[in-house]
C-alpha cells in the first residue's frame, strides 16, 4: 500500500470550496481554481440580484400606476397624483380612506379625499387630505368664539408648565405670489395650504381686442350664485418640509382652479403661481412688545396706553394686503398671570385659583378679520359648542354668550367683518380696556385696507353684564 506521499495522480484532494468542473474547469493549480469558482459564484449572484432588482423596479412601477389611480379617483381628477406620492420623502404605493367621506367627486362637493401611503403589508400612514368646498357654504364656516376655539385646548393635556409659550396650531401666512397681490390667493400654515378661486361676475372683452376685460371680477357669483371654490391640501404627517410645503400650495392651487372651471365658475387666475419666498410657520408665542406683522397694532396700542392686565404674548403672521383672513393671538404669560391675579376682586377672576389659569385656563384673545365672501361666512359659537349665530355684514355688536365683539366694514367694494374673541372669564379681568383696545384694532386694518363705511358696536356692548 502506497504511503501519503505516494499517491497517484488521480487522488482527491481536499478543495474548501464544492466547484462543478462544467461551471469552473481545473486552472491547474489550486489557488486559480479557488479564484475562478469565486469569481463564477459572484457572477451568479450578480445575475440574481439585478433579476430581482429589475423585479423590485417593475413591481413599484406597477403600484405607483395603480396608486396615481387610486388618488386620482378618490379626490375627483383635480390633483397631480405624482406630486401627491412625491410627499414625504415619497411613495410607491397608497390608498384612498375607506369611509364614506374619504373620497369625492366635483359633482358632490363638498367634499374631502384622504389618502395614507401603505409601507409592510398590513401597515400605512397617514399622507395627504384634501378639501373642497365652494362659497356660500353651509358646512364650513369662519367660527369665532372666546369660549370654544380655545388655542391651547392640546396643551392642557400634554403639558404642565408655560402653558401660553406656545399655540396648538402654527398662524395662517399669506401666500405671496410674483403676480398678483399678497395674500389675494390664500394663506399657509404648518402643514396646509389654502386657496381661493374667486368667482368673476361675469365674461366680458375689451373692446377691440377681443381678450377679457377682466372688469367685475370682485365678489361676483358664478353659476348657481357660486362665489368661490375654496381647497385645503394638507400633509396628513409630521415634520412637512420646504419642498412639500411649496408641493401643499400647488396642489391646493391647481385643484381650485381646475374645481372652479369644472363647475363653470370663471376664476380670476387659472395659471400656475411662482413663490418668490415662503416662512417656516411656527406656533411660538413672542413678547408683544415685539410684535409686529398682524399683531402689529397691539403693539404700537400697549406702547401708546400701557400694558397694565393686557397679555404680554402675541402670535403673529406676516400681513397680506389682500387677504381673506387676517388673525392674531394674543395670551398671559405665567409671570403675568402671577403679577396680575393677586389684584383682582371675586368679581373679576370668578373663583379661579392661580392653578387653574396656568394648567388649565389659560387667559387669551384673538383678533380677526374676514374680507369678500368669507365675511358672509362667519359665526359665534357659544359656551357650550350648541348653538352658532351668523354675524352679518354691516352690523357691529357682541354676543356675550359666545365671548365675542364684532364692526364690519366695506373695503374694496366687499363687505369685511372685524371681531375679538375673549376667554372668559379674562373679558371681565380686562372689561375697561376692551372698547379703547377693539376700536384701535379696527382703526388700523381699516385705515390699512382703505375701508370705508366702519360701523361700531355701542358702548353699551363693553359693559359688564
Amino acid at each position: 500500500m502506497n504511503s501519503q506521499s505516494e499517491r497517484t495522480p488521480d487522488s482527491a484532494r481536499y478543495v474548501p470550496f464544492p466547484r462543478s468542473r462544467l461551471l469552473t474547469p481545473d486552472r491547474g493549480s489550486r489557488p486559480r481554481n479557488v479564484l475562478n469558482q469565486l469569481v463564477a459564484l459572484t457572477a451568479v449572484f450578480g445575475i440574481g440580484a439585478g433579476g430581482w432588482g429589475l423585479w423590485l423596479e417593475v413591481s413599484d412601477l406597477r403600484d405607483r400606476a395603480a396608486s396615481r389611480e387610486r388618488v386620482s379617483e378618490a379626490c375627483g381628477g383635480l390633483v397631480d397624483p405624482d406630486k401627491v406620492l412625491d410627499l414625504n420623502g415619497g411613495t410607491h404605493r397608497a390608498r384612498a380612506g375607506t369611509d364614506a367621506d374619504d373620497s369625492f367627486t366635483v359633482g358632490s362637493l363638498p367634499g374631502t379625499c384622504v389618502i395614507y401611503r401603505v409601507d409592510e403589508p398590513g401597515t400605512s400612514y397617514g399622507h395627504f387630505v384634501l378639501t373642497v368646498y365652494t362659497n356660500p357654504s353651509d358646512r364650513y364656516a369662519n367660527i369665532v368664539s372666546g369660549w370654544t376655539r380655545d388655542p391651547f385646548d392640546e396643551r392642557i393635556r400634554e403639558t404642565d408648565g408655560d402653558l401660553t409659550r406656545e399655540a396648538d396650531e402654527a398662524p395662517e401666512h399669506p401666500i405671496e405670489d410674483a403676480e398678483v397681490d399678497e395674500g389675494a390667493l390664500g394663506h399657509y400654515d404648518d402643514n396646509s395650504a389654502t386657496v381661493k378661486a374667486l368667482c368673476t361676475t361675469g365674461e366680458g372683452t375689451d373692446e377691440g381686442t377681443g381678450e377679457e376685460s377682466g372688469e367685475g371680477t370682485g365678489g361676483g357669483a358664478g353659476k348657481g350664485g357660486t362665489t368661490s371654490v375654496n381647497v385645503m391640501a394638507e400633509g396628513y404627517y409630521d415634520d412637512i418640509t420646504f419642498q412639500d410645503r411649496q408641493a401643499l400650495i400647488e396642489l391646493a392651487h391647481d385643484a381650485a382652479f381646475k374645481a372652479a372651471h369644472e363647475l363653470g365658475c370663471t376664476a380670476e387666475k387659472p395659471v400656475p403661481v411662482s413663490f418668490p419666498r415662503l416662512y417656516v410657520p411656527h406656533p411660538r408665542l413672542v413678547d408683544s412688545a415685539k410684535a409686529r406683522g398682524t399683531c402689529r397694532w397691539f403693539r404700537d396700542f400697549t406702547a401708546r396706553e400701557g400694558r397694565g392686565r393686557l397679555p404680554d404674548r402675541a402670535l403673529d403672521a406676516p400681513v397680506g394686503e389682500q387677504s381673506f383672513t387676517e388673525k392674531c393671538l394674543l395670551a398671559v404669560s405665567e409671570k403675568q398671570v402671577r403679577s396680575v391675579l393677586p389684584g383682582l376682586t371675586e368679581d373679576e377672576h370668578r373663583g379661579a385659583t392661580l392653578r387653574d389659569v396656568l394648567r388649565v385656563a389659560p387667559w387669551w384673545m384673538e383678533s380677526a378679520s374676514f374680507f369678500g365672501d368669507e365675511a358672509r361666512e362667519v359665526v359665534t359659537e357659544d359656551g357650550l359648542g350648541d348653538d352658532q349665530t351668523q354675524v352679518r355684514p354691516g352690523t357691529a355688536g357682541r354676543d356675550r354668550a359666545a365671548g365675542v365683539w364684532w364692526a364690519s366694514s366695506t373695503c374694496g367694494g366687499e363687505p369685511a367683518l372685524h371681531t375679538l374673541s375673549v376667554d372668559y372669564p379674562y373679558d371681565e379681568i380686562v372689561e375697561k380696556r376692551l372698547k379703547a383696545l377693539f376700536h384701535a384694532y379696527v382703526d388700523d386694518i381699516t385705515a390699512r385696507r382703505n375701508c370705508t363705511d366702519v360701523k361700531y358696536p355701542e358702548p353699551s356692548a363693553f359693559r359688564a353684564d
